[in-house]
C-alpha cells in the first residue's frame, strides 16, 4: 500500500519523525503521564502512522525511504559517544561501594536467567540475537538495546520492535514490585541490617555536573562525537576483514573509543555531561521513531506472548539470584532494590527510587552503577548472541 506521504517527501517525513520523538520526550517528563514510557509512545505513534498509510513503512517493502536511511546511518554512531562521555570507570568503582557489588551480582543473574529462558522458550531461528538484545537492555538500558541490535544487524527484525514493547511493559511491572519489597516482611530474612546513615546524609550536587547547556558546549560535544564515530567507521571494515565476521563492528569500536576518551579526560569532559547526554538521548528517540515506522504491529502481537514469558523467566531468576546473594554477601534491602532497578531500568529510574525510599546517600552511586550498565551492556549482549548463535 502506497502511503499518503511519499518516501521522497523528505521534510514532511522528517517532521513526523521529529514530532514522534518530541511527543515521547514530552510524555516522559509530564508528571501526570510519568507512568507511560516515552520510548513506547514514540514508537507506537510512528507505528500507527505507518499502519494507517500516512507515512511510509520502513520495512517489508522494496521502496527506500531516504530519511529513514539517514537516521539509521548517522544517528546511532553519533549518539553513542554523546551518551558515554560521563562513563568514568574509576569514579564508578571508587564511589559505588556495595551497590556496585549488588549491581554486578544482578547483572550475572540476568545473564544466567537469559540462558535458562533461551532453553525453555523457543523464539525461533533468531532466538540468539533476541536473547542478546534482551540481556543488553536488562544489564544496561535502551542505549545498549539499540547498539546491540545494530551490531547484530537485528534492528529491522520483527522481534526487535516487539522486544521494546514487551521490555517497557514488564520493566514497569517489575519496578512496581521493587517498591513493594520493603512491605514484604518475610524477605527481610535475606537482607543485612540497613545503615540508617544512608537516609540522613544529603547528596552533594556537583555544580560542574549540573552545568548549563551552552552553544559552545553543543558545538564541542557534537564535534567530539562525530570524530569518534568517524574513527570507528574508518577502522571497522579493516577489523571485520581481519576477523572475517559479518558483525557490524563499527558500533563496538565507537563504544570502545568513547570509553577510552571518557576515562582519559574525565575532568575535562565532566562539564559537558549534561549537554552531551541530552543531545544523545534526543537522537536515540529519533532513531526509535524510525524503528516504530518499521514496525508491523500484527507481527508484534504475534510474537509478543513468548517474549513476555522469556522476560518473566529472566527477571524472576535475576531477583531470586540477588536475594540469595544478599544473604551471602550481607547486602541490605535497599542495596538489592536500588541495584536491581539500575539493572532493569537504568540510572534514570534507580536514582529517583533511591531518593523516594529515603536512601539519599545511594542516589549518586545508583547513577554511577547505572552508567556502568551502559558501559558493559552492549558487550554482554553481543557475547550472549554469539554464544547462542
Amino acid at each position: 500500500m502506497q502511503s499518503i506521504i511519499g518516501p521522497n517527501q523528505h521534510f514532511i517525513v522528517l517532521a513526523f519523525i521529529m514530532g514522534a520523538a518530541t511527543l515521547g520526550i514530552w510524555v516522559e517528563h509530564k508528571k501526570w503521564l510519568g507512568k507511560i514510557s516515552g520510548i513506547l509512545v514514540t514508537m507506537i505513534s510512528m507505528s500507527l502512522l505507518a499502519m494507517i498509510g500516512l507515512v511510509p513503512v520502513g520495512s517489508g517493502t522494496d521502496v527506500s525511504v531516504p530519511v529513514y536511511d539517514m537516521v539509521f546511518e548517522y544517528f546511532i554512531p553519533i549518539s553513542i559517544p554523546l551518551l558515554l562521555l560521563s562513563s568514568n570507570i574509576i569514579k564508578i568503582i571508587k564511589e559505588s561501594g556495595k551497590l556496585l557489588v549488588a549491581f554486578i551480582v544482578g547483572a550475572i543473574g540476568v545473564v544466567i536467567g537469559c540462558f535458562i529462558a533461551f532453553y525453555i522458550i523457543d523464539l525461533g531461528e533468531d532466538a540468539g540475537n533476541t536473547a542478546g538484545v534482551i540481556a543488553a537492555t536488562l544489564v544496561g538500558g535502551s542505549i545498549n538495546f539499540i547498539a546491540t541490535g545494530e551490531v547484530l544487524n537485528f534492528s529491522t527484525n520483527p522481534y526487535f520492535s516487539a522486544t521494546i514493547a514487551v521490555d517497557n511493559f514488564v520493566a514497569n511491572l517489575y519496578i512496581l514490585f521493587l517498591f513493594l519489597v520493603p512491605a514484604l516482611g518475610f524477605l527481610k530474612l535475606f537482607f543485612a541490617p540497613t545503615n540508617t546513615e544512608n537516609s540522613k546524609q544529603e547528596t552533594k550536587i556537583d555544580s560542574e555536573t549540573k552545568s548549563s547547556i551552552t552553544m559552545e558546549r553543543i558545538a564541542l560535544v557534537i564535534l567530539i562525537a562525530i570524530a569518534l564515530a568517524a574513527a570507528g567507521k574508518f577502522i571497522a571494515p579493516y577489523l571485520q576483514t581481519a576477523l572475517n565476521t559479518p558483525l557490524n563492528l563499527s558500533i563496538l569500536i565507537i563504544t570502545i573509543l568513547s570509553l577510552i576518551m571518557a576515562n582519559i579526560f574525565p575532568k575535562k569532559l565532566q562539564i559537558l555531561e549534561n549537554t552531551s547526554f541530552s543531545i544523545g538521548l534526543w537522537m536515540m528517540y529519533v532513531f526509535l521513531a524510525v524503528i516504530g515506522a518499521s514496525t508491523n504491529l500484527q507481527e508484534v502481537l504475534k510474537v509478543g506472548p513468548p517474549l513476555l514469558l522469556f522476560y518473566m523467566i529472566i527477571m524472576v531468576f535475576h531477583f531470586l539470584f540477588l536475594l540469595l546473594s544478599a544473604k551471602l554477601l550481607r547486602l541490605n534491602m535497599y542495596e538489592v532494590i536500588i541495584s536491581s532497578a539500575a539493572n532493569i531500568m537504568g540510572p534514570s529510574v534507580a536514582a529517583p527510587m533511591a531518593a523516594s525510599l529515603g536512601q539519599k546517600k545511594m542516589v549518586t552511586p545508583s547513577i554511577l552503577v547505572g552508567i556502568l550498565g551502559y558501559v558493559i551492556g552492549t558487550f554482554i549482549g553481543v557475547s550472549i548472541a554469539l554464544a547462542l548463535a
